[in-house]
């Protein structure tokens, strides 16, 4: 996956468990693919625990100040449909992908929420 300065694709698995612990939201389940995703201020954190493949593995997607990277954002919504044309883990990555188009259309929300005049044009 292509990263630019505010899309991370974090997979140290150590980090992300971290991260959910820290966020009281570790999976209890891990016989399943399932998908969490928060707000850590002005960032949006995606964060997949895939079971289905070889190895089941965490992953991890940032986009920092999402309200204002609309491209980002499209950006990680078309890495989610790719992947699901793919047929990998199609369940959790529909999900994954629809979170992401919604908050892609609350963008102008999200903006006047954090008080935001200046934010990337298409």
């Amino acid at each position: 996956m292509k990263n630019s300065q505010n899309l991370y694709d974090v997979s140290n698995e150590v980090d992300i468990i971290d991260f959910l612990v820290d966020n009281n939201a570790m999976i209890k389940d891990f016989s399943r693919s399932q998908l969490s995703w928060f707000f850590v201020g002005e960032s949006f954190h995606v964060i997949l625990y895939l079971a289905e493949g070889e190895k089941p593995k965490f992953e991890r997607f940032i986009i920092e100040r999402f309200a204002e990277n609309i491209n980002d954002m499209i950006h990680l919504w078309n890495h989610f449909d790719k992947r699901i044309q793919n047929c990998q883990e199609t369940r959790v990555l529909k999900l994954a992908k629809n979170k992401v188009h919604d908050l892609i259309a609350m963008s102008e929300t999200f903006r006047a929420l954090f008080n935001r005049e200046d934010f990337e044009e298409e």
